[in-house]
């Protein structure tokens, strides 16, 4: 058995007009008439959502999905964060009040602009004693996430979830760049005799075969979102047939998920 090899127990998905899973797999290709829409993130206490931005309630949505799909004791599953901007948007509206003379810093804010935000509100809810990590990899976001909960599989850290989040940038960063927010979750564990071959998977690095385009090609309102890599992986998960999917489509060499792949 690969050192890099894992099952997929379940997973968690989030967009706008996309509630869950089997939202998404059945969806149209058309982009949803409402882009303000936000995840009900019940995983988190009210009174804490209310603070959260929509990338932190996206992460606890998804997560929660995942976690429930999957079987996994929200207490015990170590979490992995991954997002290329992070809490960008909280962080900008700190800067554009620094500019206001005597206006105030949001102490609300302040503690809510780090990288992992979710993943403080997720582990104080959930009460979980496991560990978390947050990361940032630009377009290989994905590809180095996957390759985190790997190795913590790898080195029997028990079982993972990794959650995959962006949400769209504000200007002036965005500089008329446009994408849609959506998330992802993946719970991952070590592979058992028993699984599922489908279920299955090996991290593998190497070529990527330009020729072989998704499956389903991401919609245009989401192709453009710096962690887009995560919908094929989504897609060829929920098929449940083996395949291949880059994780840095973008490079000509890279990671790979090989799906069916467990020996």
């Amino acid at each position: 058995m690969s050192a890099l090899a894992f099952t997929v127990r379940g997973l968690g998905f989030w967009a706008p007009g996309y509630p869950d899973l089997a939202a998404w797999k059945a969806r149209p290709d058309a982009c949803p008439e409402d882009q303000s829409a936000t995840p009900k993130a019940e995983l988190l206490p009210p009174m804490m959502r209310r603070r959260t931005s929509l990338l932190t309630r996206m992460a606890a949505e998804v997560a929660a999905q995942a976690l429930r799909a999957g079987g996994l004791d929200a207490t015990g599953a170590t979490l992995v964060y991954g997002s290329v901007y992070g809490e960008i948007r909280t962080t900008l509206d700190l800067l554009a009040a620094l500019l206001v003379a005597g206006e105030p810093l949001s102490p609300t804010k302040f503690h809510n602009s780090v990288h992992n935000t979710a993943a403080g509100y997720v582990s104080i809810a959930t009460g979980s004693r496991a560990g978390n990590a947050a990361l940032s990899a630009g377009r290989s976001t994905l590809a180095m996430g996957l390759l985190e909960c790997a190795a913590l599989v790898a080195a029997g850290e028990g079982d993972v979830v990794l959650v995959i989040a962006e949400e769209p940038l504000p200007e002036p960063l965005a500089a008329g760049r446009r994408w849609g927010p959506f998330a992802a979750a993946f719970a991952l564990s070590a592979p058992a005799p028993s699984d599922m071959p489908a279920t299955t998977c090996r991290l593998e690095q190497g070529p990527n075969d330009m020729s072989l385009a998704p499956a389903r090609p991401a919609p245009a309102w989401l192709a453009d979102n710096p962690c887009a890599a995560a919908l094929a992986l989504v897609d060829a998960l929920a098929a449940g047939a083996p395949a291949r999917v880059a994780l840095e489509p973008h490079l000509a060499a890279g990671w790979q998920c090989a799906l069916g792949a467990g020996a």
